[in-house]
């Protein structure tokens, strides 16, 4: 890889910061080690030797040190399998046989003491194999020989940032050379601005960033990724998530997948087994919903398992769902396997497992500690993880919690939370809070920080409450009327006003079903499903449920819906299903009995959701799934149903998990629509109750209407700025709008910051508010707006790009691009076309056909640009075809394909003015003969028709304006299945085209397949 000398710089300040942490420097060429190996050998000998000082005499060690490169080398499986083999060994985990035939676990690397360790940081670390491409990582941080860090970066002053260097390592590095990642612990990828590690092959939104909870919140830029290389690189850090924090998923079917630690889990790791260690009986750990509370549990409690000093402790993971019970349990098997981990299907099995003193982890639900009885097991090293403590948790002694309590009376206890709700404070903070700790609260991490280090997304609150009219006096008239009709006494008129006045009667007006959901479908369909994202519904109750569900269907049915589907191409129909609670008891209503899941379908049904290819779009629900379901490809949750505090905070969380699609589309925020008007219970609800009196929810949830007023009056801000631009439009999007407010931005350097200041502000605001009618009218002035800023920005020396970029976020541009249409012109455009003889000959006839009188100087007149050609040309159209018909619409998009892609292109001048030419007479012939189809001069076939014959070769078997017409359909259906991708377009139309060819024996090389694809290129808009 080629280098710029910011990005050599950048490289040598790592290195520069990693040397007081203990590393030693050695240059890549000079490490001992030949280019082909992964393995730096003599120095994890001499470790071998040096840690195993009292049983080494007994080995060979040659031999040993030949068995450790060779499983270091073995990627069978694929590298997550063979990376959790090494760090197996790496721990101390794997014996060897000494020469008398004992077995014995040799060190392969001090974690007591990490500077004890032969520690390098090498740069330029070439590895090749014959028969392969060589390649050469930025930075490898060695550790007794085993390459267990590998750093990618990138200049802070380049285009590409850190995800192109972390999509190097996976795509290239790793996929090139696997062998040299199973020893890593985990990679770096940083652009000298942001820095994110992760494991080798995992996707980038997996990739996270590395700090300290008790570091300033606004550290960013190089004083954040040195700080970060500092905490993260430092060998203590190293080696702790090697010995303690790399997980693997690998027994229990499936994808196989490494777990490596937030920052915040860590440090609330560690402060869990401190505790523990220093005898303390109880702790409360804080963390922002969706972060991450439950792999808390799970890195603690592989801690304290670890830990000799615990004395084999029964870590107990309690859940309110079977959830975290499955989701846990395969990786504990990995790490432990399944004779140390449990999961009892019964209370009874749970009490047999505690009675006998088991050893281990045990997952299970509070609700199996019913009726345990007192003193079950009175060992003081069970330790009990609490999740989502706020829900089960009670002082009460006869709630589950209560019995669970006297049934461990000796047991540790720890809650997980992250619901920011005061008045729940009194139970959940005093009964695991530590009046020790500020705030009774062991570890925090808070909403501003999670939200910061991108590992929450914040919600956008739309309010979209239902309003109906209701004529009280008339609807009294005609139940009295009714009432009288059937003789009903007064009780009984009582029981009916009590039974259906209620609010549940609104909810199921057939009318406002219906109008929610058709509010629903057309939200969806304008935002989240364009995105890859998926939706959920909260109905007021289960029939209600239903109801959605089937009208939700009904609509999705519906031509609308088939319109944007097509549009967006991916799938044929997409579908609702709800889930609610339905027992199998026998007095269960039997209109719910049909709506049962097994757990096995809810599982199926989850999978279909979180599958971005799967056509389930929506799940409705009433209670079920609105915690506890970690969805992160749910971009947004219709709520109609009130709740209040906890409830109502987790329910919107729902949406707030990070996702990255396939595609490539960065969720920046979930968004709740809100159809009862909640705003004042959601402030109350998500206001932080470790955070002092004034918090508010760190910005984690904003209402929609506060995004749009700050969004016009940054929008007015700019109409101000503009008042000057004579003539302007904000309504007219084109090219001398553009060139208008340009050419004033120009003039007025002040100016032009201001407006790149506003804009940048509209454009982190319009994804979140764009799918709301109170900014419709604005769309036309934010797309000219776009263009203006996309024309300023490609001006920009490369320093104010890379700030610019840093601003916006690469996602803001590509929704400028994709949605608004922004455009650039080449400067060529306000320039008259230069002629020659030939041109000026048909400039002539080209203007006789446009222009039939000319002024009598005309011929004298400097040639017109093209634009202005081009205003002409459709003036003729204008004026002499019915606008709107179906012949205007075609002739009107050829005019805006030469506008847009010929002179944008700037192809030549005379190419420009033959195809204007054709297309002119294309616009006389309409308006002389009304009644006819348009055809084109020379239209596409006839000039492949007219290639192929110049160069036909002899014994072809098809006519001309056959192959002509074959290759025509053939290109034309591969560029419409690769519309938003230039170069799949170019090269699915050279593929398209050469199948042809060989179809009729011609050859796909040399004439005329050359002159065919060379004119398919210029003439069927492939970029």
């Amino acid at each position: 890889m080629a280098k710029g000398v910011r990005e050599r710089e950048f490289q040598n300040l790592m290195i520069q910061w990693s040397l007081p942490m203990g590393w030693g420097f050695t240059a890549g060429r000079s490490l001992p080690r030949g280019t082909t190996q992964t393995v730096a050998a003599g120095q994890l000998r001499d470790a071998v030797v040096r840690l195993n000082s009292a049983v080494i005499d007994g080995f060979d060690v040659d031999t040993v040190v030949e068995e450790i490169i060779a499983t270091v080398n073995a990627v069978d499986g694929g590298l997550v399998r063979a990376n959790e083999q090494v760090l197996h060994l790496l721990r101390g985990h794997k014996e060897f046989r000494a020469n008398d035939g004992s077995w014995h676990a040799l060190k392969v690397i001090d974690f007591e003491n990490p500077t004890s360790n032969t520690l390098v940081v090498s740069d330029e670390v070439t590895i090749t194999v014959p028969g392969k491409t060589s390649r050469r990582f930025d930075l490898v941080y060695w550790v007794n020989g085993l390459p267990l860090v590998v750093v990618e970066v990138k200049s802070p002053t380049a285009k590409s940032g850190w995800a192109d260097a972390a999509r190097e390592i996976n795509d290239v590095y790793a996929t090139d050379y696997p062998w040299f990642f199973t020893p890593n612990v985990f990679s770096v990828a940083s652009d000298g601005l942001k820095l994110r590690f992760g494991a080798a092959g995992a996707p980038t939104n997996l990739w996270q960033t590395f700090r300290s909870t008790a570091d300033d919140e606004a550290l960013s830029g190089r004083a954040d990724v040195q700080r970060s290389v500092e905490l993260l690189l430092n060998p203590a850090t190293v080696l702790d998530i090697l010995a303690n924090f790399a997980l693997f998923g690998t027994s229990g079917g499936g994808v196989d997948q490494k777990y490596l630690p937030r920052y915040p889990q860590m440090e609330a790791a560690h402060h869990i087994h401190q505790r523990v260690l220093a005898g303390g009986s109880k702790g409360l750990v804080w963390h922002h919903q969706g972060s991450g509370k439950t792999w808390v549990m799970v890195f603690a409690a592989s801690l304290l398992l670890a830990d000799p000093r615990t004395e084999s402790p029964t870590i107990i993971l309690l859940s309110d769902r079977t959830d975290l019970v499955r989701q846990t349990s395969g990786v504990f098997t990995s790490a432990m396997g399944h004779a140390y981990f449990h999961r009892p299907a019964s209370s009874q099995a749970l009490r047999s497992l505690l009675a006998d003193d088991v050893r281990g982890v045990i997952s299970t639900t509070v609700h199996k500690f019913a009726d345990a009885g007192k003193n079950l097991s009175t060992r003081d090293n069970i330790i009990v993880l609490v999740d989502e403590a706020h829900r089960t948790q009670s002082s009460k002694k006869t709630s589950l919690a209560g019995q669970m309590r006297a049934a461990l009376p000796n047991a540790k206890f720890f809650g997980m939370t992250g619901t920011p709700v005061r008045n729940l404070s009194t139970d959940t903070f005093a009964l695991f809070g530590e009046e020790a700790d500020p705030g009774r609260v062991l570890h925090r991490y808070s909403v501003t920080r999670s939200l910061r280090d991108e590992a929450t997304v914040p919600v956008m609150l739309d309010p979209r409450p239902v309003v109906f009219e209701m004529d009280d006096q008339a609807l009294q008239a005609e139940f009295d009327e009714f009432a009288d009709t059937f003789d009903l006494d007064d009780p009984d008129r009582e029981a009916l006003s009590r039974k259906f006045g209620r609010l549940t009667s609104v909810f199921a007006n057939p009318d406002r079903v219906h109008a929610v959901c058709q509010d629903i479908v057309d939200h969806y369909l304008a935002g989240a499903y364009r995105n890859g994202l998926k939706a959920q519904v909260v109905a007021y109750n289960r029939e209600l449920a239903v109801a959605y569900t089937h009208k939700i269907n009904e609509l999705l049915a519906g031509f609308e819906t088939s319109q944007v589907l097509a549009e967006v191409g991916k799938h044929d129909r997409i579908t609702a299903e709800v889930n609610i609670h339905v027992s199998d008891a026998k007095d269960e209503d039997p209109a719910m009995r049909p709506f049962r899941l097994s757990e096995t379908d809810e599982e199926e049904q989850k999978r279909r959701f979180l599958s971005p290819d799967d056509p389930l779009c929506f799940l409705v629900v009433t209670a079920k799934l609105m915690t506890g379901f970690d969805a992160p490809n749910e971009g947004v949750l219709y709520l109609d149903k009130p709740l209040r505090a906890h409830t109502l905070f987790q329910t919107i969380t729902r949406p707030n998990r990070t996702w990255v699609s396939p595609t490539g589309y960065v969720k920046t925020s979930g968004v709740v629509v809100d159809y009862i008007g909640l705003a004042e219970e959601v402030q109350r609800a998500v206001v932080d109750p470790t955070a002092g009196e004034d918090s508010k929810g760190g910005g984690f949830v904003t209402d929609l209407s506060d995004l749009v007023t700050e969004f016009r009056a940054a929008f007015a801000r700019i109409e101000d700025l503009l008042v000057d631009v004579e003539g302007l439009d904000l309504t007219v999007h084109g090219y001398e709008s553009v060139r208008a407010v340009n050419s004033f931005l120009d003039a007025n350097p002040e100016s032009a910051a201001m407006f790149a200041k506003d804009y940048r502000l509209l454009a982190r605001l319009y994804p979140l508010i764009n799918t709301d009618k109170r900014v419709a009218k604005y769309r036309d002035g934010f797309g000219l707006f776009g263009s203006v800023y996309t024309t300023l920005f490609k001006k920009s020396s490369d320093e104010e790009r890379k700030q610019r970029l840093s601003e916006l976020g690469p996602m803001v541009l590509e929704i400028i691009n994709a949605h608004v249409h922004s455009f650039s012109v080449a400067a060529s455009q306000d320039e008259a076309l230069v002629l020659d003889a030939q041109g000026i000959a048909i400039l002539k006839e080209l203007l006789a056909l446009v222009r039939p009188k000319p002024g009598k100087d005309s011929g004298e007149q400097k040639p017109p640009s093209a634009a202005e050609i081009l205003d002409e040309i459709k003036a003729a159209l204008d004026k002499g075809v019915e606008p709107g018909s179906a012949k205007y619409t075609a002739l009107a998009e050829r005019i805006k394909q030469l506008r847009d892609r010929i002179i944008q292109n700037a192809q030549g001048a005379l190419e420009f003015l033959s195809e204007a030419l054709r297309v002119a007479r294309a616009v006389v012939d309409a308006a002389k003969h009304p009644d006819e189809a348009v055809v084109l001069d020379d239209d596409r076939i006839g000039v492949l028709s007219q290639i192929i014959h110049d160069h036909a070769p002899t014994g072809l078997t098809i006519t001309e304006r056959n192959l002509a017409e074959e290759i025509d359909r053939v290109v034309t259906h591969t560029l419409a299945k690769s519309w938003d991708n230039a170069d799949a377009r170019n090269r699915g139309v050279r593929r398209a085209t050469a199948a042809v060819f060989r179809r009729y024996t011609l050859k796909p090389v040399g004439e005329p397949y050359d002159s065919t694809v060379a004119y398919i290129e210029a003439h069927y808009l492939v970029d």
